[in-house]
């Protein structure tokens, strides 16, 4: 089933949206409506009184820019610096600019990085306390290895097997916003936004035996034509002094028009794969908060709707009917309390409860099989409790319950219960420290399946279905050591253990640390330094132990990752700023297996370093000019021996950015 569009711009049109969202969404150039669920860490920048009285006339900045890029044959480079070219000469433009009108009215305009394949452009207009408009458009492309290669070629969906050969790795995306806002002299809250995105570029297909060619792997294009979607946003919000009730409306439509199936074969032999299918979200929502004295209580209760068509009659491998048509709702429901008890004493407590019900069509067969219910549920009961045990020093202790059915899993049923604790110390000195403490234990019904050794153990044993213990542990501690230096840091540590000796996962463990370092050498040089290191090991079992006939095999996977960056900006006496940022990380990955194919390491390196200077014109003109820097190498053992069939994919390269560029403040 088709849905027009027109009837979601109109809704997006008619509506308003909520006073308190309209500032910042021109900020991030997308519309997002008003909701008691959007809740974001705050913004500095936008503590500033937006509405309070202002000198008319324009103020803002704009600058433009002449560059030159060179990707040393890398797309990789242009997910960071997006020119067209891979080496050339490149134009930017960048305006941030404000008309303060008569009274409360408005008009704001932003472009960002026109000029170069990832950029944007924003309007918003209206006055403070009446209606406003903001409408945007952005593109936004990803850039995959210019290297790898394939033996299929063709137009459209339809490719043939011939010589190896590179082809296109580039999709982009192409978004339209728009919204209203309305900020009315009573309690109500109407709001509203609407976007449009297509999607259009090249993709690859991973296949480890290529049809017709041999039991080598391969790469298939993927042409990425008429892939739209369509979201909308809308309802009313009541706001009172001690309470707010908000109801809305989200809606997703993804409508995949132009292919329905990848073909791809070689003489007699055709293979084929199946494109995305059109599908429908459709979510309503009451949310709600009320405080009385110190009692606070939040909620809300949502009911979605998710829906699917695929038609299997494009695939020729299939004796299917006219097609599979999915259908999912689900509804939820949660709530929060915090009451203040006493001056030391706060108590929290939580609840959360969400039903999945599949009720997609089973009538179909596809390879042999109908397909399964994958009908769930789960509960969600949580409680806490913060006291005060003196001046700066808080003790905070907890109890989490999560309880899961999965009908048609292995395990219907699963449990887990975590208990907590944290210490939070901020003493009037010019050190603060925060410690946690968290063990969590999950099992829950037997296992339906049995390996037919001895009766009872499962033939396969996913981590989010098994039995597992786990330990967390985390510290942060900052210091001031002078008003021009400070210091920070952080670490954790997590062990899984998996009681069950079976095949799957029988452990897991992730470790780490952050250092920072904030300084000021002198009045006019700033600087930063930081340091990570992180670890991720876990074990997996192949083999069931229990079985005298078979022999344990298992590997053991260890990933570390180290990013060191330093920052420094200085301002001379004759106010000429100079900057640079530098980052280095490496990544390795270790597979190592108790028997079979000894697997080489995994690596990646990177560096990345920025160097920028201002020099003033005068008193609202500069030039500035800026460099970029990019280094990188990386190793993937499971593509580096498949040159033959696939191409080069492991990235090597240097490559640069540079441009100069004028600025003018107004």
């Amino acid at each position: 089933m088709k849905y027009s569009t027109l009837w979601l711009s109109l809704l997006a049109a008619m509506s308003a949206q909520a006073a308190e969202t309209v500032t910042e969404q021109s900020e991030e150039m997308f519309f997002s409506g008003y909701s008691l669920q959007e809740a974001k860490p705050a913004k500095t920048k936008k503590w500033a009184c937006n509405g309070c009285e202002q000198a008319e006339g324009w103020t803002g900045e704009m600058g433009v820019s002449a560059g030159y890029a060179d990707n040393d044959g890398a797309s990789r480079f242009n997910n960071w610096v997006p020119t067209i070219d891979e080496q050339g000469m490149v134009g930017i433009f960048n305006a941030d600019a404000r008309l303060q009108g008569e009274g409360s009215s408005y008009t704001k305009l932003k472009a960002k990085d026109v000029g170069l394949e990832r950029f944007g452009l924003a309007v918003e207009t209206g006055n403070y306390d009446g209606v406003r408009l903001n409408v945007g458009y952005s593109e936004t492309p990803y850039y995959w290895s210019n290297d790898g290669k394939t033996v299929y070629h063709g137009s459209g969906n339809q490719l043939t097997a011939g010589s190896l050969e590179s082809f296109d790795k580039e999709v982009m995306r192409k978004k339209v916003t728009a919204g209203l806002a309305y900020t009315p002299k009573s309690p109500w809250r109407p709001h509203a936004s609407f976007s449009h995105e297509v999607k259009e570029g090249t993709l690859a297909n991973y296949m480890s035996r290529v049809p017709g060619v041999g039991s080598v792997p391969g790469l298939a294009p993927k042409p990425v034509e008429g892939q739209e979607t369509t979201l909308v946003k809308a309802g009313v919000s009541y706001k009172a002094e001690q309470w707010l009730v908000d109801f809305s409306y989200d809606g997703s439509l993804f409508r995949n028009e132009k292919y329905a199936a990848l073909y791809y074969q070689d003489g007699a032999n055709q293979s084929e794969r199946a494109y995305e299918p059109n599908n429908d979200f459709h979510q309503l929502a009451l949310s709600g908060q009320y405080q009385m004295g110190n009692h606070f209580f939040n909620g809300r209760v949502l009911s979605n709707r998710a829906t699917s068509s695929g038609s299997f009659n494009a695939f020729t491998a299939t004796t299917a009917g006219d097609g599979f048509e999915g259908d999912i709702e689900t509804f939820q429901a949660d709530g929060r309390w915090v009451g203040r008890m006493s001056r030391d004493l706060t108590l929290r407590a939580n609840a959360e409860y969400r039903d999945r019900d599949d009720r997609s069509d089973r009538s179909v067969v596809l390879n042999g099989e109908k397909p399964q219910s994958t009908d769930r549920n789960h509960t969600k009961l949580g409680l806490a409790a913060d006291y005060r045990l003196a001046r700066g020093l808080k003790l905070i202790g907890g109890y989490d319950y999560l309880e899961q059915h999965r009908d048609s899993a292995d395990r219907e049923k699963v449990d887990e219960n975590t208990l907590y604790v944290k210490t939070v110390y901020r003493p009037a000195a010019a050190w603060q420290a925060d410690a946690k403490l968290a063990y969590s234990t999950r099992d829950g019904s037997d296992w339906s399946r049995d390996d037919g050794s001895n009766g009872t153990g499962p033939s396969l044993r996913p981590f989010y279905l098994a039995d597992r213990d786990r330990l967390e542990l985390r510290a942060d501690v900052s210091y001031q050591v002078s008003d021009d230096l400070e210091t920070t840091a952080n670490m954790w540590w997590a062990k899984d253990e998996y009681t069950e000796g079976d095949i799957g996962r029988s452990e897991g463990e992730d470790y780490g640390y952050d250092l920072g370092l904030n300084y000021r050498l002198s009045e006019r040089t700033d600087g930063h330094l930081f340091f990570n290191q992180q670890w991720i090991a876990s074990s997996q079992n192949h083999a069931n132990s229990d079985a005298p006939t078979w022999n344990p095999y298992y590997t053991d996977i260890a990933d570390s990752v180290t990013t060191v960056g330093l920052g420094i900006s200085h301002k001379t006496e004759s106010d000429i700023e100079l900057g640079l940022d530098y980052s280095y990380s490496y990544g390795k990955g270790e597979t190592n297996a108790s028997a079979g194919v000894n697997y080489e390491d995994n690596r990646s390196e990177q560096h990345r370093v920025e160097l920028y200077s201002t020099y003033p014109l005068s008193e609202n003109q500069s030039l500035r000019w800026d460099l970029r820097y990019e280094s990188f190498k990386g190793e993937d053992f499971l593509l580096s021996g498949e040159q033959a069939s696939m191409g080069d994919l492991d990235d090597d390269y240097n490559a640069y950015f540079t441009s100069v560029s004028w600025l003018y403040k107004f």
